[in-house]
């Protein structure tokens, strides 16, 4: 460094080999040394100093003398190899106006063991006395006499090993040390251990009070701490939520409770006995016998409350050790739920794609509603002041009444104050809606203005009403009457009817009457299909009339756009049959730009799903499908976030939205929303009515497209397998349970497997393995148990000795059985039906049919629950025993894929409860993780973070399973689950998400396989000018990047990847479509060869629906 900046750096030979820690000294300005901890070639941690020699620069071959070598006790680090020690430098403490004073000079702190270890630079006189030592043991060294160089080397030796005594120490009383960080420039740090357990180490005035250790409250575990400003940190978290934290120097919660667990067996003091004496500066800590305490040993302040303010929360689900993909109401929206975190921050989390609704109010008793409106006094009016509601039977008009942010609704009885007044309320409204007032002005042209004028559709036909404000009464003004109306909509200044027969009508409104405008009974069509829905929402929602209809019909199933002509009605384009018939249609455009429309066209059919076609050209293209239960949804037209949006109501709710140059559906967690509408007050701003079968529900809806976490914190409970059974709806949970220790103290734990409720995750059922069984595998499965199904658990546990390979372990079958007899799964309790003692431990279990499946130690087993004089017992059919390390494991149909830590991967069959081999790979992958892609081709991970896909094929006759696929992810991948996290389905078969991925990080991918060979090669061309033209992750070459990795590293000559396209940068073409130049670059290529030969719109529209998987 000069000036502040990097002008050179340069290698060094370091001698020690096993390294601890590395940390500059604190030295004045230009002298440099290196502080180092290492252990030695006695297995001893010994601590030492190497100066910088800039001019050679190297490393001095003598420690240094700034610094006198030191061997740190087994006492204090027990373990060296199990444990993180960590060195931080302590900056000098000055006395300026004691010369015979030098203060404190400046040291290393060692943190990490039983106890936290200070150690001070060298005087000036002590540096001198050093090297002449030193000069003294060289000259010897030099000597002709053997026996003299030989002495000299093992008193050389000796003084290595001496163990120095610590200028100042104190007690760890807590786990192991996992971050620190200095507070400013002041003598101070704070440190995080493994179960997020905070204190403050003070050095102030170091040598007279030595080590003060302060508690200060419970966190997450901290991966990294840093010191913002005002007493604030940031708390960076691998096993826990990263978090925001305000240190307090007072208790801010927990008053009554100590401020964080201590040892008895460790003395403490209260920081009211903490007191100072009027001496030169002396510590004293008066305890009840009033004895002085040795500064160097410390002090651990013992205190109540927690002093620790929690400011933000950044959410975190990593490490995902576990996870299952559910859909937990049968509804077809499935969810993720993980087993997540470690430390005290163990939780459980679900996971969805999806918006939220906030509710702001609700109207309990209103039941059966099928159609609700929101009305305005007047048409130009922006706050709604009556709600109208229709049911099967009848309509009732509530109004508003919004005063100072108290919103009470007033149920009007009666709306009119003559026969010829008030609405029609005895029979169900098909529509209904504020209309502004059409007269002809002077141009000849139509000009619509504010108007007290709304129209109410019955079966009967269309009346208008003025609503008179002042008595607040609705007046008729015009009808128009029909033989039976099945289907109506409005537009500020038209109404169209849907009559029994296919007959449809449009009515435009004038100036205090209808006057009909198109009936197709007039037309030359001698028949026509029954209609079973109609819209007329106009695209431009700031004009007051529609230039298009949208008919759907029964019979047909088809769904017809119209253009609104002088001549009547003419077809634009007819929807092929779809699945169902539709009940609810819209034509609507979610981007209104004037250059980029996007109009789409959607149907609630009523077979409980949505199907939306893009509308472009007179054209419908991409079919989409969105199931939402088994009700009929309804579309309501509405804007959330400024975004113009379609709310689709059913069993399940959804929000459709343009996001990121897609059509995007928004899951809402609300069940059985009939219908849903605008609505806007002076309390419930841009706000919408849900109506449920119970009541109503105002609210908003907010976060579109996000993706949103649940979490359920387990604490010290460490949730490390699951399994989901649906005849119970109930979810299996293998934990595991820490006890937190000292550093240096045998680890507690307790394995248990636990049934939690799926909707509110409420305990049900617990039962605890023995204390030294380790929990390692959860499934389910439902065998037949006295002639009927019955769903169990199976749970592998191995027990705990400190072997280096585990030779004892057992299979559980566990039972869940209503509490009390309740049929319902309020309660449940767990039994052992079953259990079957194996020679190692139980990685994996699975099952093909009524078959166990179970990896153990090198071995794939086979087990059958069976029954003997109404005993059940798992019963051992075979086993395969061909392999290493067997920790992964997985089925499909009558196969088994198994990963063997040690080698490779190998496909099995069942047949007929016995094993056969049908291939296997014999190069060294070190799979961690694996899963069936079908009856022949498997996906897995290994340890070097790559992806790896074989097929079945065969070799000289022989099957044999070739790798097709290897890619570098660069993430430990934990699980795979085959399935997909979209609902939806699309009739383009292009693309066909296979697989979910999830990895330590918190990461969650999906695989998306390319069903198109030709398409496949398009993009496989893309990829590579893409990478030419784009740098890669980190500056480096994409192609490099993605290269498959090995702990060896990768050199030029190593395969690139193959078999996968990395879809995240691929999808980069999107954002770089407004450079024209870049464009055509990476359509060039760097040859004629390489020109991509698929239009840039083709690949616009196949990268979009790319996006729509994931």
């Amino acid at each position: 460094m000069k000036a502040g900046n990097h002008e050179e750096d340069f290698d060094v030979v370091l001698r020690e080999l096993n390294l601890l820690g590395l940390e500059f000294l604190p030295l004045q300005e230009d002298e440099y040394a290196l502080a180092i901890l290492h252990v030695d070639y006695q297995e001893r941690v010994q601590l030492l100093a190497r100066d910088i020699l800039l001019e050679d620069l190297e490393l001095s071959n003598a420690s240094s003398t700034v610094f006198t070598p030191t061997v740190i006790s087994n006492k204090v680090v027990p373990y060296p190899d199990e444990i993180t020690l960590r060195l931080l430098p302590v900056q000098p403490q000055l006395i300026e106006d004691d010369i015979d004073n030098e203060g404190f000079l400046g040291g290393m702190l060692v943190i990490g063991g039983r106890k936290i270890l200070m150690y001070e630079l060298a005087t000036s006189q002590g540096q001198a006395k050093q090297r002449s030592k030193r000069r003294r043991l060289e000259k010897k060294k030099k000597s002709t006499d053997a026996a003299e160089v030989e002495e000299a080397r093992n008193k050389e030796k000796e003084r290595e090993g001496r163990t120095r005594k610590a200028q100042g120490s104190v007690v760890w009383p807590w786990s192991e040390v996992t971050a620190v960080c200095a507070v400013d420039l002041v003598p101070r740090f704070i440190i995080g251990d493994f179960y997020g357990r905070l204190s403050l180490l003070s050095l102030d005035n170091v040598k007279e009070k030595g080590l003060i250790l302060i508690p200060l409250g419970e966190a997450s575990p901290a991966n990294s701490l840093t010191y913002l400003t005002s007493q604030t940190i940031y708390v960076g978290s691998h096993l826990g939520d990263s978090q925001l934290l305000q240190l307090s120097p007072t208790p801010v919660s927990s008053f009554s409770t100590s401020t964080l667990p201590i040892p008895a067996d460790v003395k403490t003091v209260t920081s009211a006995r903490l007191s100072h004496s009027s001496g030169k500066g002396k510590a004293r800590a008066i305890d009840d016998e009033d004895d002085s305490l040795d500064p160097t040993k410390g002090i651990v302040i013992k205190s109540e409350g927690s002093f620790i303010t929690v400011l933000d929360t950044f959410t975190n689900i990593s490490p995902i050790v576990d996870a299952i993909l559910v859909d937990t109401d049968g509804s077809g929206e499935r969810q993720i739920v993980t087993c997540s975190g470690g430390g005290n921050r163990g939780s459980l989390n679900v996971v969805r794609n999806g918006a939220d609704f906030q509710e702001l109010a609700s109207i309990p008793g209103l039941t059966d509603v099928v159609r609700v409106w929101g009305i305005r006094d007047e048409f130009e009016n922006t706050h709604d002041s009556h709600i109208l509601v229709s049911t099967l039977e009848a309509t009732h008009l509530f109004r508003i009444n919004d005063a100072r942010g108290d919103t009470t609704l007033t149920y009007v009885k009666d709306t009119g104050l003559t026969k010829n007044s008030g609405l029609v309320t005895d029979v169900p409204t098909l529509a209904f809606r504020n209309v502004a007032r059409r007269v002809i002005g002077s141009s000849g042209k139509p000009v619509y203005q504010n108007s007290q004028f709304v129209v109410q559709v019955t079966k009967k036909g269309a009346i208008m009403y003025k609503y008179d404000i002042i008595s607040r009464a609705y007046e008729k003004v015009d009808n128009h009457d029909t033989p039976e109306t099945v289907a109506a909509d409005l537009s500020a200044s038209q109404v169209f009817l849907a009559l029994k027969g296919g007959r449809l009508i449009a009515l435009t409104i004038e100036d205090r009457s209808f006057r009909v405008s198109i009936d197709t009974a007039m037309g030359q069509k001698t028949h026509t299909p029954e209609i079973s829905a109609i819209s007329c929402a106009p695209l431009d929602p700031t004009k007051p009339y529609a230039n298009h209809v949208v008919v759907s019909y029964w019979d047909t199933k088809t769904v017809e756009i119209f253009i609104i002509g002088p001549r009547g009605f003419v077809s634009d384009v007819k929807t092929p049959p779809l699945p169902a018939f539709a009940r609810s249609v819209l034509l609507h455009d979610f981007a209104p730009d004037k250059d980029n429309h996007r109009y789409y066209l959607l149907a609630g059919l009523s077979d409980g799903t949505v199907a939306y076609f893009a509308w472009k050209d007179q054209q419908l293209s991409d079919r989409r499908i969105v199931p939402l239960g088994h009700v009929p949804p309804s579309l309501s037209a509405c804007q959330i976030d400024g975004k113009r949006t379609v709310f689709a109501a059913g069993n399940r709710a959804t929000v459709f939205s343009w996001e990121k140059k897609r059509l995007h559906n928004s899951p809402i967690m609300m069940r059985d929303v009939v219908t849903a509408v605008p609505l806007n007050t002076a309390t419930f701003r841009s706000s919408l009515v849900l109506a449920t079968p119970t009541a109503l529900f105002i609210g908003r809806v907010q976060d579109l497209a996000k993706k949103h976490i649940r979490s359920i914190p387990l604490g010290l409970d460490n949730p490390f397998r699951l399994t989901y059974e649906p005849s119970l709806k109930v979810f299996g949970v293998g934990i595991v349970s820490n006890e937190p220790n000292r550093v240096g103290d045998v680890q507690k734990t307790q394995s248990s497997f636990r049934l939690f409720d799926d909707t509110k995750f409420d305990l049900l059922a617990n039962y605890n393995c023995e204390m030294n069984e380790r929990l390692t595998a959860v499934a389910t499965y439902s065998p037949e148990i006295d002639g009927k199904s019955t769903p169990v658990f199976c749970v592998g546990v191995h027990t705990d000795e400190a072997e280096l390979e585990p030779t004892e372990g057992r299979i559980l079958v566990l039972s869940a059985i209503p509490a009390g007899g309740q049929s319902r799964t309020l309660s449940l309790h767990l039994s052992l039906l079953a259990t079957a003692d194996v020679q190692g431990c139980v990685y994996a279990i699975s099952f093909i049919k009524d078959i166990v499946i179970a990896t153990v130690n090198s071995s794939v087993m086979l087990f059958k629950l069976q029954s003997s004089d109404d005993i059940l017992h798992l019963e051992r059919l075979t086993d395969w025993n061909h392999n290493y390390l067997v920790t992964s494991l997985a089925t499909y149909d009558d196969r088994i894929i198994i990963g063997d830590q040690l080698n490779s991967v190998s496909l099995l069959e069942v047949t007929d409860g016995k094993i056969q081999n049908l291939a296997r790979d014999y190069g060294p992958r070190w799979p961690v993780a694996v899963e069936a892609s079908g009856n022949d081709s498997i996906i897995g991970a290994n340890f070097d973070s790559n992806l790896i896909t074989f097929k079945l094929t065969r070799t000289l006759g022989r099957p044999s399973l070739e790798c097709d696929g290897n890619y570098y992810l660069g993430d430990f991948v934990t699980k795979f689950i085959r399935g997909s996290l979209t609902s939806g389905s699309s009739n383009n078969a292009s693309f066909e998400a296979s697989h979910v991925f999830f990895s330590s990080s918190g990461r969650i991918g999906v695989i998306v396989e390319v069903t198109d060979s030709s398409l496949s090669l398009h993009l496989t061309a893309l990829q590579r000018n893409l990478a030419g033209a784009v740098p890669g992750v980190g500056g480096e070459s994409h192609t490099r990047f993605r290269a498959p990795k090995n702990k060896k590293g990768r050199s030029d000559a190593d395969p690139t990847a193959f078999g996968f396209i990395d879809g995240d940068f691929v999808e980069q073409f999107l954002s770089h479509l407004s450079t024209p130049d870049l464009v055509e670059k990476i359509k060039a290529g760097h040859s004629d060869p390489e020109r991509l030969t698929i239009p840039v719109e083709k690949i616009q529209a196949v990268l979009e629906n790319l996006q729509s998987l994931h």
